[in-house]
C-alpha cells in the first residue's frame, strides 16, 4: 500500500474524494456517528451517504440501513466506509466491505497498537487484511480528515465555523493538534486537514504525496512524531522540490540516538534527530519550532510562493524607534540582513524625513507624525533600493483599536498595496503581537494577496524560511545529489579478523588512505628493530602506539609516546607503552606498535566523522577540537554525499570558523583541503552506509592555506552482525 506506478492521489481516490460514504455505527444522538454526517452535509457534499445501525430507521433526515450488506443489496455502491465503533467489531466489517468492493475505510476507534501487545496484535492483523484486500485504510485511532476542496469528510469533531477554503494541506499524526489547526482560526485556507493516527495502512507520507499532486493545495503542512518510511520520504521531498510546494514540518522527539556509538566522540556530538534535521535541510524540508511558527510561514507561502526574493538582504520600516532593537535583536541567529542604504536612497530619505532622523535600515518613518504625506514615498524609496530583496513592513494592527487609529494605520496597508503592485520584489507587513487583526486593515492586505503576520518572533523566522528555500531552490540539483558514488574496492574482511566490528587505528586509516584522505606516514611493527627502520625512513622525532582493538582511547591508556628524538629513547617507550597496555588487561589483543611522523603544530585541530541514524542513513560531522566540540557542542551536520557548497555551509556554520580565518595573527587555514576531506568523507559514508555504524578523524590537523590537512588519529566502527 506504499506506492507503486500508479500516484497516491490515484490510488487514495476513494478515500479523499468518495462518490458514496457509509456511515457505520451512524447515531441520532451526539455521537461522533452523527458528527460525520454532520460535518459532510456542513461541507455540502454532493454524494451519497449512507447511515449504518441497526437501531435506527433514519438518521438525520437520510434512510438507515442495518448493515453494510443491506445498502450493496439495496443496489447502491459504496466507495468508503466510515467505521464509528468498537475496536472488536472492525476487522469483521472490514471483511465484510473487502467482500463488497469497497477500497477506502476509517476507523475512529483505539486500543489497536498503542494499547499494548494485544493492540498491536490487532493492529497486525488489520494492516495485513487491508494490504492483502487492496483497501487504502486511514487511522485507526485518529479523528479522520476535512476535504474542504472536494467538500467531503470522514471528520469524528465538529467542523470549525468559519471553513476557509484555500490552498494549504495539513497532515498530523496527532488528531488533537489537526483539530487544533482546523479550529485555529488564523484564516490560513485549507484544502485538506487530515489525521493519520496510528498508520496501519495509510501513513503521513502517503497524505504529503497526495497533496502534492492534488491541484488544490500548493503549500503543505505536517506534525510528525515518527517518519515509518524514510525512504519514501526522501523520494517525495524531490518531487516536492521539482513541482515547487513546500513542505513546513514539526518533527517532534528531538532526543539523543538511542544507540549510542560510545567509541567515537562523533556519536556523542550529535543525535538522531541532528541527522534528522540535517537530512530535512539538504532535502528542502522547511522544519519549524511550534504552530505559531508554522502558521506564520505557511502564511507567507501560501501568499509568496510565486514572489520569492532574490537574497537575504532586508530592507525594513515601521514607525517606532523602538521596534528597531527588537528586530535587530530577533533576527540575530538568522540569516537575515539589513543592508546599508545607497547613497540615492540616503538622500530620497533626507527629503521625506526631518534631519534628526538618520537613514537607517530598519527606517523610523513616523517623521513629522504626518504618515499620510510621506509614508507611502519612503515605503517606495525602500522598496527601489537596489541591494532590499525583500520589504519588511513592522505596524502593529491588532482589533482593539480605536476608529481614528483605525483609520490612521490603513495608510500603511494602502500604501503597501500600491507598492506592491509596482516591484516585484516580495511585501511583508507584520503586526508584532499575536492577538489578530482590525478586520478593516486585514480587509485591504488580504484582497491584494499581500501577507500580513503576526508575532515578531514568528514573522522574522518565517521570513527566513523564505529566504532558505528560495535559495533551495535556486541552487539544489537533487538529482544531482542523488547520483550514488562510485563504489571503491575496499575490502573490510580483509581488515578484519575474529568477528570485530572496531577497526584499529591502522586499518582505519587503510581506508581513508584509498579514499584520498591525507594520513600520517606510519608503519606497523611487530618488534623494536622494526620501529628503529620505521623512524629512520619516516625521520625523527617521532610517535609510538600500541594497535589494539580492544583500546580505543589510547591517550587515556597511556600507549602513546610522543616526540620520541633518537633511537634509546624509541627502544625504552616501546618496551613502556606494551607492559601498560597488558596492564589494563592481560587479556588484551596486542597487533603490534604504530611508528608515525611527529606532525607539525596546525593552524586548527578539527574531528570529522560520520554517524549512521538506524532509519535515515549517515551523516558527516565536522567540529574544531578541543572545548569547541567536546564542551561547546559547535558542530554541524551534513547529509552526505556532500556537494562543494554544502561542505562549505558545514565549516562557516559552527561559531568556532574565525580560527580558521586567521586569528590572533595565525594565518588562514587551508579551507580548499579542509572542504576536500569532508566531500570524501561523505563519499565513504555512502559507499558503506550498510556496513558503517561510525566512523572518525580525531584530530585533524589543519595547516594554513597550500599546505593540505593531515588525520592525526582515526576510528572506524563497523555494523555487528
Amino acid at each position: 500500500m506504499k506506492g507503486g506506478s500508479i500516484s497516491d492521489y490515484q490510488r487514495l481516490k476513494y478515500l479523499f474524494r468518495p462518490g458514496s460514504i457509509a456511515v457505520v455505527g451512524a447515531s441520532e444522538r451526539s455521537r461522533p456517528g452523527r458528527q460525520v454526517i454532520e460535518n459532510l452535509q456542513r461541507l455540502g457534499f454532493v454524494g451519497k451517504i449512507f447511515p449504518v445501525n441497526p437501531r435506527y430507521r433514519e438518521v438525520m433526515g437520510l434512510p438507515c440501513y442495518p448493515s453494510l450488506k443491506e445498502v450493496r443489496e439495496s443496489g447502491e455502491e459504496i466507495e468508503m466506509a466510515a467505521f464509528l465503533l468498537g475496536k472488536d467489531k472492525i476487522l469483521p466489517l472490514l471483511e465484510e466491505m473487502a467482500d463488497f468492493g469497497v477500497k477506502a475505510g476509517w476507523a475512529f476507534a483505539s486500543g489497536f497498537g498503542e494499547a499494548g501487545e494485544e493492540g498491536k496484535n490487532l493492529q497486525r492483523r488489520l494492516s495485513h487484511l487491508c494490504t492483502e484486500k487492496g483497501i487504502n485504510f486511514l487511522g485507526p485511532n485518529c479523528v479522520g480528515y476535512l476535504n474542504f476542496s472536494e467538500k467531503t469528510a470522514a471528520y469524528s469533531s465538529p467542523a470549525p465555523m468559519e471553513i476557509r477554503r484555500g490552498r494549504i494541506g495539513m497532515v498530523g499524526q496527532s488528531g488533537y493538534l489537526c483539530m487544533a489547526v482546523a479550529n485555529s482560526g488564523r484564516k490560513l485556507g485549507f484544502s485538506l486537514v487530515c489525521s493519520t493516527g496510528n498508520e496501519a495502512v495509510v501513513d503521513s507520507t502517503d497524505c504529503i504525496s497526495y497533496m502534492l499532486d492534488d491541484p488544490h493545495t500548493g503549500v503543505i503542512m505536517a506534525f510528525i512524531e515518527q517518519f515509518r518510511n524514510p525512504e519514501k520520504l526522501r523520494l517525495i521531498a524531490e518531487r516536492a522540490y521539482r513541482i515547487g510546494k513546500p513542505i513546513i514540518l514539526i518533527k517532534v522527539g528531538r532526543s539523543e540516538m538511542a544507540k549510542r556509538v560510545a567509541m567515537a566522540h562523533t556519536g556523542a556530538l550529535a543525535g538522531s534527530d541532528d541527522v534528522q534535521d540535517a537530512l530535512f535541510k539538504k532535502m528542502g524540508i522547511i522544519r519549524v519550532n511550534d504552530l505559531d511558527e508554522m502558521f506564520e510561514t505557511a502564511m507567507l507561502f501560501s501568499k509568496l510562493k510565486e514572489r520569492m526574493p532574490s537574497g537575504n538582504n532586508i530592507f525594513a520600516i515601521t514607525l517606532s524607534g523602538g521596534l528597531i532593537s527588537l528586530l535587530a535583536d530577533l533576527s540575530e541567529n538568522t540569516s537575515i540582513r539589513f543592508p546599508q542604504w545607497s547613497e540615492k536612497g540616503k538622500e530620497k530619505v533626507r527629503k521625506l524625513l526631518p534631519d534628526y532622523v538618520e537613514a537607517a535600515n530598519p527606517l523610523d518613518a513616523w517623521g513629522y507624525g504626518r504618515i499620510d504625506e510621506t509614508y507611502q514615498e519612503c515605503l517606495t524609496t525602500v522598496a527601489d533600493e537596489p541591494e532590499a530583496d525583500l520589504v519588511f513592513i513592522s505596524q502593529d494592527v491588532p482589533g482593539g483599536m480605536a476608529t481614528d487609529q483605525a483609520e490612521e494605520y490603513s495608510v500603511v496597508a494602502e500604501s503597501a498595496v500600491r507598492v506592491a503592485a509596482k516591484t516585484d520584489k516580495p511585501i511583508v507587513m507584520v503586526s508584532n503581537t499575536s492577538s489578530g487583526f482590525h478586520p478593516d486593515i486585514e480587509s485591504i492586505l488580504d484582497k491584494a494577496g499581500v501577507p500580513l503576520l503576526q508575532g515578531t518572533r514568528e514573522a522574522l523566522s518565517a521570513v527566513d524560511h523564505l529566504i532558505y528555500y528560495s535559495e533551495f531552490r535556486r541552487s539544489i540539483n537533487i538529482e544531482g545529489d542523488r547520483e550514488k558514488a562510485e563504489r571503491r574496492k575496499v575490502y573490510f574482511d580483509n581488515l578484519i579478523e575474529d568477528n570485530r566490528h572496531v577497526l584499529t587505528e591502522y586499518e582505519s586509516k587503510r581506508v581513508f588512505r584509498s579514499y584520498g584522505i591525507p594520513c600520517t606516514e606510519e608503519y606497523l611493527c611487530k618488534h623494536p628493530e622494526e620501529a628503529v627502520k620505521a623512524a629512520e625512513r619516516i625521520g625523527y622525532p617521532v610517535v609510538l602506539k600500541v594497535m589494539s582493538p580492544h583500546i580505543q582511547h589510547k591517550t587515556d591508556a597511556r600507549v602513546v609516546e610522543l616526540g620520541i628524538k633518537d633511537e634509546e629513547e624509541l627502544l625504552r617507550a616501546y618496551s613502556e607503552i606494551l607492559v601498560r597496555a597488558h596492564k589494563s588487561d592481560s587479556e588484551t589483543r596486542i597487533d603490534g606498535v604504530l611508528c608515525q611522523q611527529m606532525a607539525e603544530e596546525p593552524v586548527a585541530e578539527a574531528i570529522a566523522g560520520v554517524i549512521c541514524d538506524p532509519h535515515f542513513g549517515p551523516a558527516v560531522v565536522f567540529g574544531l577540537g578541543g572545548v569547541f566540540v567536546e564542551i561547546l557542542k559547535d558542530r554541524s551536520l551534513g547529509v552526505p554525499p556532500l556537494s562543494r557548497r554544502e561542505a562549505e555551509k558545514m565549516i562557516d556554520s559552527i561559531k568556532g570558523r574565525k580560527l580558521l580565518e586567521g586569528y590572533r595573527g595565525r594565518p588562514p587555514a587551508d579551507r580548499e583541503a579542509l572542504i576536500d576531506v569532508l566531500i570524501k568523507v561523505g563519499k565513504l559514508a555512502v559507499d558503506w552506509q550498510e556496513r558503517i555504524e561510525a566512523l572518525e578523524i580525531n584530530p585533524l590537523f589543519i595547516y594554513p592555506e597550500g599546505r593540505g590537512v593531515l588525520a592525526i588519529d582515526a576510528l572506524f566502527v563497523l555494523k555487528e552482525e
